[in-house]
């Protein structure tokens, strides 16, 4: 479950999270610069409870920059990289330019994404790379997917996300198009159906829900992904200022239900992921 879902501390979080029976968190870079405590300590919390950390994210603003922005974005990365080397995870979520003044080049934005990736290796880490779906010039899991084929770094660095997928129309298709090796992380939100002007980032930021509690069709993208051979990680990643009112026990366990019930609905048949 990714930290953001949770309201609370990102003790109460973690706690929450590994009393509910997940596995590992997803961290928010947010949730760790206001805890209030060391990278270090945050990762013997979550080793105590048996909690690995499968990612550290987002990394904003990485691709579709000018070359001489380009430094302050590796000078940024590395940065989080040190903090990386700290909580003990190897992997980095970055996420397609939402700025303005994002270039449209798709070899540029390749370009970057392949330097990002050769300094991460450079640490024993590794890049997965997102779609937001208001991204500037790189918005759909197609998009991405192309960028890191053009990088070449094709091979469990694709991050999907059912809302960015769901939210512009495109489904299981895209993912059935995919190769099986694509997919290096899945992550899960459903969503109420809105109206065609709400705009992208409020229905996201503001709308999202556990799978079953909206209309969106996250079954049959799941099945696409469980057929694909997929034996990865799935995290629910839930924006929702709503759900973070309530005590982070209860919500952690609600998510961990609602999963189950969306395992349960698979079969277990062909799923064998974490």
């Amino acid at each position: 479950m990714g930290t953001v879902t949770l309201g609370g501390t990102v003790v109460e979080k973690i706690e929450a999270i590994a009393g509910a029976g997940f596995h590992g968190i997803e961290l928010f870079d947010d949730d760790l610069r206001t805890s209030g405590l060391k990278a270090g300590e945050v990762a013997s919390r979550c080793a105590d409870l048996g909690l690995t950390i499968e990612s550290y994210q987002p990394f904003r603003r990485a691709e579709g920059v000018s070359d001489a922005g380009f430094a302050e974005v590796v000078s940024r990365f590395r940065a989080d990289l040190a903090i990386m080397g700290e909580l003990g995870t190897e992997s980095i979520l970055i996420v397609s330019n939402t700025d303005d003044d994002a270039i449209d080049d798709r070899g540029r934005s390749a370009g970057q994404i392949a330097s990002l990736g050769a300094i991460a290796a450079e640490h024993g880490m590794r890049i997965t790379f997102e779609a937001l779906s208001w991204g500037t010039h790189i918005n759909r899991l197609a998009d991405a997917w192309d960028v890191l084929q053009r990088a070449g770094f094709p091979n469990g660095c694709l991050v999907m996300d059912t809302f960015h997928l769901l939210a512009l129309g495109d489904g299981a298709t895209e993912v059935a198009g995919l190769p099986p090796e694509a997919l290096g992380l899945v992550q899960l939100a459903d969503a109420p159906l809105m109206e065609v002007e709400t705009e992208l980032l409020q229905w996201s930021r503001g709308h999202r829900c556990f799978p079953g509690e909206g209309e969106f069709d996250i079954l049959t993208v799941l099945e696409a992904v469980a057929e694909s051979g997929y034996d990865g990680v799935v995290s629910l990643e839930i924006f929702n200022p709503r759900y973070r009112e309530f005590p982070p026990y209860q919500l952690a366990r609600r998510g961990a239900e609602a999963l189950r019930g969306l395992f349960d609905q698979l079969g277990r048949t062909t799923y064998s992921g974490r």
